[in-house]
């Protein structure tokens, strides 16, 4: 009868009210608080049902009826958020469906919820596209919990699932995609933005879109170079990418540093936490920048690069802005990331500075390979020509002598 109650709950409430209040948490499951110590007028002694069915009923409605509707919205989160618990807690897999309609919801903390609950079920692989979109939520502690939900799945398709979809960001305020023509960047017809695969702020957008033929015949038509096989791209410009990776990391430092000396007493806690979200940001976004230039076969089958623009920045031509198109193997569709350059060139010509030293000594030792390797070649190839020669001396001397023995 209790879980009856809870299914019916969760199905005519979440589904119903497109908003309730704001989540300040993403493991907010706890029973309803005691508010015995200043209950509000009739709320006390009502049962769970009576509750959600004054709220809907009074509160849902602009303007509302009751004047404790706040009050009431309190109370229901924490009775959705208790019935999506028990609903997981449940293990049955028979309340998969139900539970993914809370996705539905306006609501972030019951989108959370409802991520909670079937994590504590288990996805299987049988649910991975069922699970793609929800991946993507607009919200960065929706993505995180879905993401934490994928952890705990059994299957190769839900181990890729989760592998492709780690977000690093935290909030629950909704994102907006960002505009790529901000950076003078192209989209692709028919392109879905995936919010846990991009940062502006470091020059990387991701979309998955609908045909691969379409999607490589549109940034080729856009494209100043290629198409070019991804291992073809980072030889061709290995220079540069690590020029940009070199004057990535030294700005990174330069923010620790800034971070360091502006460390502040550990007893002033709330500049403490303050400081602290400070540094995990930095450190989010170094790490973020490793993901969305890594591009393992697994995930992202054999990418091809589109340069969109190259651009001379002291003695090297750099590759500014591209498209790399690859086949999606999580989402199972074909996707694309655009990359652009976001650090000043001052940057880069510092980097520059440092491994064009680097270059020549390479070059040097490469020409060093290359003559030794001609002159062990002439070497061989004198051998060769000796030891044909004594061949055809020591058989022209056997000859003589057969003849002067009359054979």
């Amino acid at each position: 009868m209790k879980m009856q109650l809870t299914f019916t709950l969760v199905v005519t409430f979440a589904l119903l009210v497109p908003s309730l209040s704001r989540a300040t948490s993403l493991s907010s499951r706890g029973p309803i608080p005691d508010e015995s110590a200043n209950p509000p007028p009739k709320a006390a002694t009502m049962t769970k049902r009576e509750v959600v069915k004054k709220y809907v009923a009074g509160c849902r409605k602009k303007p509302a009826k009751e004047t404790n509707c706040d009050d009431l919205r309190k109370n229901v989160v924490e009775i959705s958020k208790e019935a999506l618990h028990t609903l997981g807690s449940s293990a049955k897999r028979a309340y998969m469906p139900t539970i993914l309609k809370i996705f539905k919801s306006d609501e972030p903390v019951l989108r959370i919820a409802a991520a909670d609950a079937i994590g504590m079920i288990g996805p299987q692989d049988s649910d991975a596209d069922l699970l793609v979109p929800i991946a993507n939520d607009p919200v960065p502690d929706v993505r995180r919990a879905v993401a934490q939900m994928i952890s705990h799945g059994k299957g190769s398709a839900i181990t890729l699932l989760g592998q492709r979809t780690v977000s690093m960001r935290t909030g629950l305020t909704p994102e907006k995609p960002a505009d790529p023509g901000k950076y003078s960047m192209p989209v692709a017809p028919e392109s879905t933005y995936l919010f846990y695969a991009s940062d502006a702020a470091s020059g990387r957008l991701s979309y998955v879109t609908k045909g691969m033929d379409g999607t490589m015949a549109f940034f080729k038509a856009k494209a100043k170079k290629g198409p070019f096989k991804l291992e073809e791209f980072q030889e061709k410009y290995r220079y540069q990418l690590q020029d940009e990776g070199q004057a990535r990391d030294q700005a990174q430092e330069e923010k620790a540093k800034q971070l360091d000396n502006a460390k502040p007493d550990p007893t002033n806690m709330k500049a403490f936490m303050e400081y602290m979200e400070k540094v995990q940001f930095v450190q989010a976004g170094q790490t973020t920048m490793m993901l969305l230039d890594s591009y393992q076969p697994n995930l992202f089958g054999a990418p091809t690069v589109y340069i969109l623009e190259e651009r001379q920045i002291g003695q090297r031509s750099y590759p500014t802005r591209y498209a790399v198109v690859y086949q999606d193997q999580a989402l199972k569709r074909p996707g694309y990331r655009l990359s652009w350059m976001t650090l000043p060139d001052g940057a880069i010509k510092t980097a520059q500075a440092a491994s064009m030293v680097n270059e020549k000594q390479e070059e040097a030792l490469k020409k060093q390979d290359e003559a030794l390797k001609k002159r062990g070649e002439a070497l061989e190839d004198m051998v060769k020509k000796k030891g044909e020669q004594d061949k055809k001396k020591f058989k022209k001397g056997q000859s003589d002598l057969e003849k002067e023995l009359g054979f």
